[in-house]
C-alpha cells in the first residue's frame, strides 16, 4: 500500500469514528429535556447513555470475528448504515404516540451502541494490520478524531435540539450518511477480511494472559469515570447553573477539547518513549483531579462558583485520563501480536471494546443511584477517585510487566524491518 492510499484509509477511519461517537454524545445535553418530556428519574436518563455500550459489551468479540472474517471496511460500511437509521429512530420516538417513546429511545440506542462498537473494533484492527510501527500515533489519533466526534456532538445536539428536534436527528443522519463514500471507496484498503493466520483465537485467553487481563480492567476503570461524567455533568450544570441544552453543550466542549489533545499527543509519545511511564502520570493526575472536584463541590458553598471550578478541574481530568487511556491500545496490539502472533485482531480488539463498554455501562449507572441516594454532587464525583486509585495501583504494581512486553514486541518489529 503507497502513502496515498494509506493516507485515504486514515480518513476514512478518522471519519467514521468521529460520526460514531458525535452520535454517542449527542444526547448528552438533551438528557434533561427528555427527563422532563418522558418523566424520568436520574438514573433512567443516565441509563441512556449506558445503553449505547450494551451492545458493545455483549457483541465486541463477535464483531472483532466479523472483522476479521468479511475485513474492516466492509465492517465499517455496513455499521454506518446503521449508525443513519438509529439516528432518525430518535426523532421517532419524540413522535410516536401509540408506544412509550422511551421504549423507541432505548431501541435506537442500542442498534446505534450495536454499530459503533463494530466501527471501534474494525477500526483498530485495521490501523494495526496498515501501521505496525505507528500504531501509537495512529491510535491515538483516532481515539483524537473519536474525542473530536464527542465534542461536536453536544454542541451540535445541543444547539440544533433547541431549534428543534427534526433539525437535531435528521442532521445527525445527514451527517452519517456523508461518510459513507468514503468508506467505500476504501474497503480494499481498510481490509478485505479472511480466515486470521492463528485460526481462530478463543477468547478465553484474553482472560488467561495477564498483560491483556490487566489491561482489561485498566480499561474498564478509565471509562466507568468518563462514562460516569458524560452523564452526570449535564444534570450537574442544570441543577447548580440552570443552563439549557445549548449551554451545557458548550461547557462540555471545554472538557472533550482537553481530551481530544491529550489524544494526539499522548499517542505519539508513545511510540517514542512507551507507554508505561505515560499511564501511570495519568493515574496519578485523575486521582487527584476526582478527590479536587468532589471536595469542591462538597465545600465550596457558592454553587456558581463550585460548578466553575469543577469545569477547570474536569478539564484537567479529560487531558489526563487520555494519558492513561491511550497508550493501552499499542498495548493491546503487542500483546496480542506477541503471545498469538500475526492475525485475529479483530477479536483482540473486540474483547477490548467489551472492557470499554464495561465501564461505559457501570459509570453511568454509578452516578445516577449514587447521586440520588446522596443529594449531594461532592459525593457523587469524589467517589470516582477510588476506581482511578485502583488504576494506578494496578498500573504500578505491573510496569515491569507491561513494560517488557511492548518493548519486546517492539523491537521484533524493528528487526523485521
Amino acid at each position: 500500500m503507497n502513502d496515498s492510499q494509506k493516507r485515504w484509509a486514515f480518513w476514512a477511519l478518522a471519519a467514521a469514528f468521529l460520526v460514531d461517537f458525535l452520535g454517542y454524545a449527542f444526547i448528552v445535553p438533551i438528557l434533561p429535556s427528555w427527563k422532563q418530556e418522558f418523566a424520568l428519574s436520574n438514573t433512567e436518563a443516565t441509563a441512556l447513555v449506558s445503553l449505547w455500550a450494551v451492545p458493545l459489551f455483549l457483541l465486541g468479540p463477535k464483531t472483532g470475528r466479523i472483522t476479521d472474517r468479511l475485513g474492516a471496511g466492509r465492517t465499517i460500511l455496513f455499521s454506518l448504515f446503521s449508525l443513519t437509521i438509529a439516528s432518525l429512530l430518535y426523532l421517532v420516538a419524540m413522535e410516536i404516540t401509540f408506544v412509550d417513546g422511551f421504549i423507541i429511545l432505548a431501541i435506537a440506542r442500542l442498534i446505534h451502541g450495536a454499530s459503533g462498537a463494530a466501527i471501534l473494533t474494525a477500526g483498530f484492527a485495521a490501523a494495526s494490520d496498515i501501521w505496525p510501527m505507528k500504531f501509537g500515533e495512529i491510535s491515538g489519533k483516532l481515539i483524537a478524531m473519536a474525542t473530536i466526534g464527542g465534542l461536536l456532538g453536544p454542541v451540535i445536539g445541543g444547539v440544533a435540539y433547541t431549534l428543534g428536534p427534526h433539525y437535531a436527528f435528521i442532521g445527525l443522519a445527514v451527517i452519517t450518511a456523508t461518510i459513507i463514500p468514503l468508506v467505500y471507496v476504501t474497503t480494499k484498503e481498510l481490509g478485505m477480511g479472511g480466515e486470521p493466520a492463528q485460526g481462530s483465537v478463543p477468547l478465553k485467553v484474553f482472560i488467561q494472559n495477564p498483560v491483556l487481563f490487566r489491561i482489561g480492567l485498566l480499561v474498564t476503570m478509565t471509562t466507568l469515570a468518563t462514562g460516569a461524567l458524560e452523564a452526570g455533568v449535564p444534570l450537574f450544570l442544570e441543577e447548580n447553573l440552570g443552563l439549557n441544552a445549548a449551554w451545557i453543550g458548550a461547557v462540555l466542549l471545554v472538557m472533550v477539547i482537553a481530551q481530544g489533545m491529550g489524544g494526539w499527543i499522548w499517542g505519539a509519545l508513545v511510540d517514542r518513549n512507551g507507554p508505561v511511564r505515560y499511564m501511570i502520570f495519568g493515574w496519578y493526575i485523575v486521582t487527584i483531579a476526582m478527590l479536587a472536584a468532589g471536595y469542591v463541590a462538597y465545600s465550596i458553598s457558592d454553587a456558581v462558583l463550585a460548578a466553575y471550578c469543577i469545569i477547570v478541574i474536569l478539564g484537567i481530568f479529560q487531558f489526563a485520563i487520555s494519558a492513561a487511556q491511550v497508550p493501552m491500545l499499542p498495548m493491546i496490539d503487542t500483546a496480542t501480536s506477541q503471545v498469538y502472533g500475526k492475525g485475529g485482531a479483530g477479536l483482540a480488539f473486540g474483547a477490548f471494546g467489551t472492557a470499554w463498554a464495561a465501564g461505559t455501562i457501570i459509570g453511568p449507572m454509578v452516578i445516577g443511584p449514587v447521586y440520588d441516594y446522596t443529594s449531594s454532587w461532592g459525593i457523587t464525583l469524589g467517589i470516582l477517585a477510588i476506581p482511578m486509585f485502583c488504576g494506578l495501583l494496578i498500573t504500578l504494581g505491573n510496569r515491569d510487566l507491561l513494560a517488557e512486553c511492548y518493548d519486546s514486541e517492539m523491537s521484533k518489529r524493528h528487526e523485521s524491518e
